[in-house]
């Protein structure tokens, strides 16, 4: 779990038993059995600019991941694999490990694609300073007592869902500068001394921006690397990678955080990616982040060959606060 005012963001991690014997796993094993072959992208991001391995944390005994299972296997017949590799500005690389599992048809993948409903992630629901969270960000008011219930876990969770993927979401105002560190000290119920980060303009309002980004689960892609996969030349590798991935046999995929399976094949998969750029979101959401890809951000990304990022029209979040 990482996040920032409460607004926890789940991360997955995916393990699978290979046939001729071991485990399939992630980075975290790498803590406890150093003895086992740990391979990484060859270009891990950093941001300004590329620092080597050493600097970001990683072991010694790291091994670059080639780009494609053609290019050398070390998985044995379980796996093909390919690898989204893209440079979005002068700086650093944006790489996606891709991998087909090939007995149970399932494609794992980072953060490429995702889907998600209202229901909370069960993690998210199996601790009580989780579920804390949850409320925290469930209430209308900086002093209310939300009751724990089925629905305000609901209503806590599409909340965090816009804040984490849009940081400045249309359906809610924030209120940041010093207040953090004046709300320091003895903790409301749920922190903070009852202070809250946003308020939202209405429960209507973030439920109807909410349902535009989920669309009942429908896979999408985040609105951040929409950004990225739109720079540059990054539109002709990605339509590359996809084509590549598209050839395989799968009926899932499970993706590094949100929902998971997504019940999604081959046709599915390049149809998410068909239009990179144009989003089914609300304007409103995008407003922020499109207004850093051309003000602050310019400099470090290239310019877009596809599209400057887009909504799919205004929902009217703009107006009216929660009173």
């Amino acid at each position: 779990m990482i996040g920032i005012y409460y607004v926890h963001v789940p991360i997955r991690m995916t393990v699978v038993k290979l046939r001729r014997g071991g485990l399939f796993a992630a980075g975290p094993f790498a803590r406890k059995f150093p003895a086992a072959t740990f391979h990484v992208c060859d270009q891990q991001y950093s941001f300004p600019v590329p620092l080597p391995n050493a600097f970001l944390g990683l072991p010694p005994w790291t091994q670059p991941l080639p780009r494609s299972s053609k290019d050398g296997n070390p998985f044995g017949d379980d796996f093909d694999f390919d690898v989204l590799t893209v440079k979005p500005g002068p700086g650093s690389y944006y790489q996606d490990a891709t991998f087909v599992h090939k007995p149970s048809k399932t494609l794992l993948l980072c953060d490429a694609l995702f889907a998600t409903t209202e229901a909370p992630p069960p993690i998210l629901e199996s601790d009580p300073e989780y579920v804390r969270a949850l409320l925290f960000h469930a209430r209308d008011g900086p002093l209310e007592r939300v009751a724990d219930t089925p629905e305000n876990r609901r209503k806590g969770w599409r909340r965090i869902v816009l804040l984490f993927n849009f940081f400045f979401p249309g359906a809610a105002t924030p209120d940041l500068g010093l207040k953090p560190l004046l709300a320091l000290g003895p903790f409301e119920p749920y922190g903070w001394r009852g202070w809250k980060p946003f308020e939202w303009k209405s429960e209507a309002k973030e439920r109807r921006a909410f349902e535009a980004f989920a669309q009942n689960g429908k896979p999408t892609i985040l609105p951040i690397i929409q950004i990225i996969l739109a720079r540059g030349d990054s539109g002709a590798a990605t339509a590359a990678w996809v084509s590549r991935v598209s050839t395989w046999a799968f009926d899932r995929v499970v993706p590094q955080h949100l929902d998971a399976p997504v019940d999604v094949g081959p046709a599915g998969f390049a149809a998410t990616f068909a239009n990179v750029g144009n989003t089914r979101f609300c304007d409103e959401d995008v407003a922020f982040l499109k207004a850093a890809e051309e003000g602050p951000l310019k400099f470090s990304v290239y310019p877009s060959k596809l599209t400057p990022l887009r909504g799919r029209g205004k929902c009217d979040l703009n107006e009216g606060l929660f009173t």
